[in-house]
């Protein structure tokens, strides 16, 4: 074979090499990186239930010693904005810590939408905390 038929040949085996590695990086990022919003979520999730238990304790505190109804309702109205706050700031941290050019890997923006996220791949989550449990 002639030399610049081997040096072609080389050239071409390398770009392909190459190439192909880059889109195995960049397919292997996007998985990790939808696995960290996965985690991400569901650690948000739990949080919330953290909330949730947090709330009905005060509440049953309240009850036994006799706080007044205005009390009450103080907290609640509290409890809620400050839950309505974390799961604004919480999801708009996540998506504040993409790169730009990995925002069309976000499948969420918001909060209802990140839980339907959470919610379709809950099979995946499932086997990522599996061990946590």
């Amino acid at each position: 074979m002639e030399w610049w038929l081997q040096l072609l040949l080389f050239t071409f085996g390398y770009v392909t090499c190459r190439t192909f590695y880059f889109f195995r990086g960049a397919q292997s990022s996007v998985q990790m990186l939808q696995a960290a919003q996965l985690i991400s979520l569901a650690m948000l999730a739990r949080s919330i239930e953290n909330f949730a238990y947090s709330k009905s304790l005060r509440l049953q505190y309240m009850a036994e010693t006799k706080a007044s109804e205005q009390n009450k309702k103080a907290f609640m109205l509290l409890h809620a904005d400050e839950l309505k706050s974390f799961k604004t700031k919480s999801i708009q941290h996540i998506i504040n810590l993409h790169p730009k050019f990995f925002r069309d890997a976000l499948d969420f923006d918001d909060w209802p939408s990140g839980m339907r996220f959470l919610n379709k791949n809950q099979a995946l989550i499932a086997a990522l905390l599996k061990d946590t449990q």
